[in-house]
């Protein structure tokens, strides 16, 4: 685990690979020195990123351990600093960036238990993190993944696309929830937490599951509410900090 020096630390690392993701999601993939992979222990654990004008912003890891010295981020357009991050990565310069650090997730306790996943906007990044580690570990009864955005823009406003029908082989159960969806949406309508609530939970059983949220505090809030009032304990509801 990081110590306090390494978190305030910065090391120049390339930038690999730099795309739209979605019209406001930057993806990015970072190659991390030997060290920094070292500090990498748990899914969903975070960076701090300086560009080289301003702040430092902290931003959640995308890849699991396993995925060694790749690291991928997603930088949400419109802040000041997600701004100058995404300006200064372009592929073939350098980033500076901390050790990977913070808790991440727990994933040891979705082992022989049905798993909810629960993002909305960037939070899917720590979450693609944590799924990746389930499917490859096979570890999990079950996964749901209840994945939110506004949906404007249809599926296209999700991130991971591409990966989905990976995620879906693999035994993941993906639902993609519109808050704002466009005329014929094929997917669920409304708030995460809500449609999850609406839906069953998809169906998984309390004394026998495990959550992991991630994504807008009201969201995350509401969702632990409703997860207690499912049965959930709070002991196997964790949140990406």
């Amino acid at each position: 685990m990081a110590t306090v020096d390494m978190v305030e630390s910065f090391h120049a690392v390339p930038v690999l690979e730099a795309w739209d993701e979605t019209p406001s999601l930057r993806g990015l993939r970072l190659r991390l020195a030997p060290d920094l992979v070292r500090q990498h222990v748990a899914p969903g654990q975070l960076l701090r990123v300086r560009p080289p004008e301003g702040q430092a912003g902290y931003f959640a890891i995308g890849s699991p351990p396993a995925a060694g010295e790749r690291a991928v981020l997603l930088v949400k357009r419109g802040g000041r600093i997600a701004d100058l991050v995404i300006d200064a990565a372009r592929e073939g310069q350098t980033l500076d960036v901390t050790a990977p650090f913070g808790p991440g997730f727990p994933a040891s306790e979705a082992r022989d238990r049905d798993v909810l996943l629960f993002a909305t906007g960037s939070g899917i990044t720590p979450l693609r993190a944590l799924l990746h580690q389930l499917l490859v570990e096979r570890a999990a009864r079950r996964i749901v993944l209840y994945y939110g955005q506004r949906g404007e823009g249809g599926e296209g406003d999700f991130a991971f696309s591409r990966e989905w029908d990976g995620w879906r082989r693999g035994g993941a159960d993906v639902r993609l929830v519109a808050s704002r969806p466009v005329p014929g949406w094929p997917g669920l309508t409304g708030h995460v937490q809500k449609v999850a609530e609406a839906t069953g939970f998809g169906g998984v059983e309390a004394a026998r599951s495990v959550a992991y949220l991630a994504g807008l505090p009201q969201m995350v809030a509401e969702a632990r509410d409703a997860l207690l009032r499912f049965g959930l304990p709070a002991g196997r509801i964790f949140e990406n900090r």
